[in-house]
């Protein structure tokens, strides 16, 4: 942490423990991945020094499904035990403030089925309202990052990085689920649409 604190880079810790996570917050993280048995004081000190949840909740499912990133009847019976803890744990957090980010935990292989479109249905499944949720894979995302100065908005001077979908997402989640077209640094990277066609 103090290695990271002089370039100021942000430490990002995973742990689904209580303790190690409450040890990672006083230590500075700047979030905690998982923390699926968080307590209410562990999280009432990341509200206070503004350390972000990131949940992975689309990761702990992946342990629940056959096929995907993690595979085993062990992995399977420790994710159908994990999720019910885990929304809890988001459940507190969202209502006490504490800043949450989308993320996975995987390297979205060809196995991957985790997405962070699933990952922003849960939240808004949980709670969250379409808008936050979609805030949260956007511009939390880039503040935790570092990074809001430069992405996470569509703002001018900002890294040309966005998406199209069928739908406005703010009123269904699940748009997002169906991505049209993929603009990265200004650049088309995938396009799924005829575009100027009559």
């Amino acid at each position: 942490m103090q290695e990271a604190a002089k370039r100021n880079v942000p430490v990002m810790i995973h742990a689904h423990g209580d303790e190690g996570a409450r040890a990672a917050v006083l230590a500075g993280a700047k979030s905690i991945e998982h923390g699926t048995f968080l307590s209410d004081e562990t999280l009432q000190l990341m509200k206070e020094r503004e350390t972000f949840l990131v949940p992975t909740f689309i990761t702990l499912e992946d342990l629940t499904q056959p096929g995907g990133d993690y595979v085993g009847p062990v992995l399977e019976l420790r994710g159908k035990f994990m999720m019910p803890q885990a929304e809890k744990v988001f459940k507190k957090a969202h209502a006490l403030g504490v800043k949450i980010a989308t993320g996975a935990d995987n390297g979205y292989t060809a196995n991957t089925i985790s997405r962070i479109s699933l990952e922003c249905a849960h939240f808004v499944r949980m709670g969250m309202s379409p808008y936050e949720a979609v805030q949260a894979a956007t511009v939390r995302s880039a503040e935790l990052l570092g990074l809001s100065s430069s992405t996470g908005q569509i703002e001018k001077g900002f890294d040309a990085d966005f998406i199209l979908v069928p739908g406005n997402p703010l009123e269904e989640i699940r748009f997002l689920q169906d991505v049209l077209l993929v603009v990265s640094n200004g650049r088309i990277a995938l396009k799924r649409i005829p575009f100027g066609k009559k």
